[in-house]
């Protein structure tokens, strides 16, 4: 059976696609691709809960110690964001995280990084990152004959990425003990490390699905699915709480329900926004990322408090590339809608480097609320001032029936008086296009809408779209007439 392995931002396809041979001859091109384009003599390895995940991750032991590499492994699962700690600790090394994120149980798979932090990805990295993984392993190029076997080197990070983390938040015990909250892990693997900050910092917890699991028996290891969210719902219901936090399969994603219901992304950033300034050190007026589907008000609230803003292409790849690598503006952070967060996160040499630390914005979420609870209920009342249709996937497999299909979309939305914004303020592509009515740089009109339209870059032959509107009306007959046009377009198939 044929898999597509390598995706847009990571390796990633059903467990069996990496099973026995085929562990080591992925394993082979990774280690070809590491000491011959990237030059480096040793790689991090980490893993998540995943079954499967423990045996390719002594695959890929032996096949990099035999090719030379020297490798660096923490044996037991952690998340994604302890496994960008434990880079920090080795900028030097290439690194491999053993995941699936939040995709099923029965899927498993990579995320790569290169030295200090470097994205690898399709068109992220030497030679094309990724693409050039896939050749390698396509055509089965040997390594070649190693100097040396490589050293393995075993970590153990949990209590230096715990301090590290409250560090970086500048949160001491005092800052946000006493509060009480709720979280649910999902059974993933970010469950101890978080759970135990709380602890040693004196925060009450309540913490379902705290133990890592990757039978995953709750559902999908993903907070944006309301059946992976029952007993998180359940459990609220019986007991109330102002906070409440829900973490993906790998911990790299971080939902915060505020009374009982999800808070957005963006408007969390809004509500630490203050926090995070007082970190900055760097830039007295730093740049805020917001993913291109974060909802008008939010910019314009966010520009009302003085704070610089700016729109990105959404995806880790694209946003952790733009972090590092602007010399004309300074990036402090980033959110996406999906519950990404990214911060210029300090490595041992002092340097910045773009990444994820969960970790580091929930306690700096806590120290907020501490601080000033009003911040969340001012964010709450925003996004209750305009609607939201979520995101939802359209598949049409078909090329050029999904384009007559997205013309279709683009005229109905132009007969609604809406422009089309596809790339950002210098002219760089934000990888999907917002239809606007009602809108420009520096007024929103009584009534506005916002259509975000995308291909997936994780799944193949999926449309994302979601609708924004001043009004429920209008959000429900935009929405609707989209839905419409994709049933026409699967009857005339």
């Amino acid at each position: 059976m044929q898999y597509t392995l390598f995706r847009a931002h990571d390796i990633r396809a059903k467990r069996e696609a990496f099973a026995g041979t085929e562990g080591v001859r992925l394993g082979t091109a990774l280690a070809h691709y590491f000491i011959h384009t990237l030059s480096v003599s040793s790689v991090v390895l980490a893993r998540d809960a995943r079954l499967g995940g423990a045996e390719l991750q002594q695959t890929l032991i032996s096949v990099f110690s035999n090719a030379g590499l020297d490798v660096y492994v923490e044996p037991n699962p952690v998340g994604t964001c302890q496994f960008y700690y434990a880079c920090l600790s080795h900028a030097e090394a290439a690194a491999v995280m053993v995941t699936a994120s939040h995709n099923p149980a029965s899927y498993l798979g990579m995320k790569l990084v290169g030295p200090n932090l470097q994205v690898i990805s399709m068109g992220h990295g030497k030679l094309g990152g990724l693409e050039e993984v896939q050749k390698l392993y396509e055509k089965e190029v040997p390594i070649g004959k190693p100097l040396r076997v490589g050293n393995v080197h075993v970590l153990d990070t949990l209590s230096s990425f715990i301090a590290y983390s409250a560090d970086l938040a500048q949160v001491e015990a005092c800052d946000v003990d006493s509060l009480s909250i709720g979280c649910d892990f999902q059974h993933g693997s970010a469950g101890p490390a978080i759970a135990r900050a709380f602890g040693e910092l004196g925060v009450h917890y309540t913490a379902l699905h705290l133990i890592p699991n990757g039978n995953f028996p709750q559902g999908d290891p993903n907070p944006g699915i309301e059946t992976s969210m029952r007993d998180a719902k359940a459990f609220l219901t019986e007991q109330p709480l102002d906070l409440f936090f829900a973490y993906d399969g790998d911990g790299d994603r971080m939902d915060l329900l505020y009374k009982g219901r999800q808070l957005s992304p963006s408007l969390v950033m809004l509500s630490i926004a203050d926090e995070l300034a007082k970190l900055n050190k760097s830039d007295s007026n730093p740049i805020f990322l917001f993913d291109v589907k974060a909802s008008p008000p939010l910019l314009a609230e966010m520009q009302r408090h003085g704070r610089k803003v700016a729109i990105v292409q959404p995806g880790h790849s694209a946003i952790k590339q733009l972090m590092n690598s602007s010399t004309q503006a300074f990036y402090l952070c980033a959110v996406e809608e999906s519950a990404h967060y990214y911060y210029q996160l300090k490595g041992l040499d002092c340097k910045r480097y773009a990444s994820e630390n969960t970790l580091f914005y929930t306690l700096l979420i806590l120290k907020a609320y501490k601080r000033n609870p009003s911040l969340f209920e001012n964010a709450r009342k925003l996004q209750d001032s305009f609607f939201r249709e979520r995101e939802w996937s359209v598949s049409i497999k078909d090329d050029s029936e999904r384009a007559v299909f997205l013309k279709k979309v683009g005229m109905l939305l132009a007969s609604k008086g809406a422009t089309t914004l596809s790339v950002d303020a210098q002219g760089n592509s934000l990888g999907a296009n917002l239809y606007r009515y009602g809108l420009d740089q520096t007024e929103i009109y009584r009534v506005w809408f916002q259509v975000f339209q995308r291909l997936s870059q994780s799944e193949d032959n999926l449309l994302r779209f979601e609708v924004l509107a001043s009004d429920q009306g209008l959000c429900q007959e935009i929405a609707k007439a989209i839905k419409d046009l994709e049933s026409a377009s699967h009857r005339t198939t």
